[in-house]
């Protein structure tokens, strides 16, 4: 029992020192936190370089980072350069979309009107009571919907426009990356040093372990996502879709949704394309949403298990309940959670029986 209170002790006392951490100290170390993370995600590669190739470990850092980022540049160039252009082309155009939604909406009221004067007096009454006062007409609706669309459209078209802000950050990330991985065992001795035996080393290992858990729990949803967007984007440039990018990229991002995910887009859509009636588009755009759908369920779970090495179930009740405290973002939460009080086990940091 003594053991049980200790441990829940320091559970709680960790958990908030990785909250105040997390609020108030990562914000303005964030450049060294992410060049940590690049650091432990490089590692494969650089021991890849170093022992199989025989590179001296300064080569072997610098191949691989040229390798990370320049590859990730260039998609992210190929990609910005692509939306551009669709985001420019969607904004022209918007007013027509805006009136062509309308003439839709206005002929689907014209057939409500029709069935609400059918009604019974008691429920047109009722109906009456309940919309009095409220500002339901269309051209409130649709205008609403098209300042926040032009809205959410400007901010993304700003935000990829600021692109060059972030340069200072991604500079001081890659040469403290660079410094971190070059110097990696250097870092670790003079830890070792600073930090008596054997906290200094269980400390290591328990870091070890979560840095490697989160990323291979970041490169599973990022595996999960990029696969949801690249069956989107291949599949609507074969069916014909307009904006097969912007959709792709929107779809992709809803993918971290949690319980809606792709449908969240894709089901309004479908709705959207048998209402206007364009039946055969609507069609096709369903079976490339149950496509998508069911290759993410028959990966989901084994994917997200296997890589951050926790039983399905503890994934599952991880993220339901990092999501019912946190929202959203403790779908990712929940999980690191529990990935860390496993290292910390492993260590011996925690004890688990009496």
């Amino acid at each position: 029992m003594k053991d049980f209170a200790k441990t829940l002790v320091i559970i709680l006392l960790g958990t908030a020192v990785a909250y105040l951490l997390g609020r108030f100290v990562a914000p303005i170390l964030a450049p060294f936190i992410l060049a940590l993370f690049l650091t432990f995600f490089m590692d494969p590669l650089v021991d890849f370089f170093q022992n199989r190739l025989r590179f001296p470990r300064t080569a072997a850092v610098s191949t691989a980072m040229l390798v990370v980022f320049g590859g990730t540049g260039l998609v992210v160039t190929a990609v910005i350069t692509r939306l551009i252009v669709e985001l420019v082309h969607l904004t022209a155009f918007l007013p027509d979309y805006i009136h062509n939604i309308k003439s839709v909406i206005l002929s689907l009221q014209s057939k409500a009107e029709a069935y609400y004067l059918a009604l019974p007096g008691d429920v047109t009454e009722f109906i009456n009571e309940k919309v009095t006062g409220a500002d339901y007409s269309l051209d409130s609706i649709l205008g609403r919907a098209e300042k926040v669309t032009g809205t959410l459209l400007n901010a993304l078209l700003n935000l990829i426009s600021s692109v060059p802000t972030f340069i200072l950050l991604i500079i001081i990330s890659g040469i403290a990356t660079y410094f971190m991985a070059k110097d990696k065992g250097i870092l670790i001795d003079f830890w070792l040093k600073v930090i008596p035996e054997p906290y200094g080393r269980k400390v290591l290992e328990v870091v070890r372990d979560i840095f490697y858990a989160v990323i291979s729990y970041i490169r599973a949803i990022l595996v999960l996502v990029t696969l949801t967007f690249l069956q989107t984007l291949i599949g609507l440039h074969l069916i014909g879709a307009p904006y097969a990018l912007i959709m792709a990229l929107v779809i992709g991002v809803a993918d971290i949704i949690p319980v809606l995910g792709p449908s969240a887009i894709y089901l309004p859509w479908i709705i959207w394309e048998f209402i206007t009636g364009d039946t055969v588009f609507a069609i096709k755009l369903t079976v490339l949403y149950a496509i998508v759908i069911i290759v993410r369920q028959v990966l989901e779970t084994k994917i997200v298990s296997n890589s951050i090495g926790l039983h399905p179930l503890a994934t599952l009740v991880s993220m339901y309940v990092g999501l019912q405290l946190m929202g959203a973002i403790g779908v990712i939460a929940g999980p690191l959670f529990v990935i860390a009080l496993k290292a910390c086990g492993s260590a011996g940091l925690l004890r688990w029986k009496s």
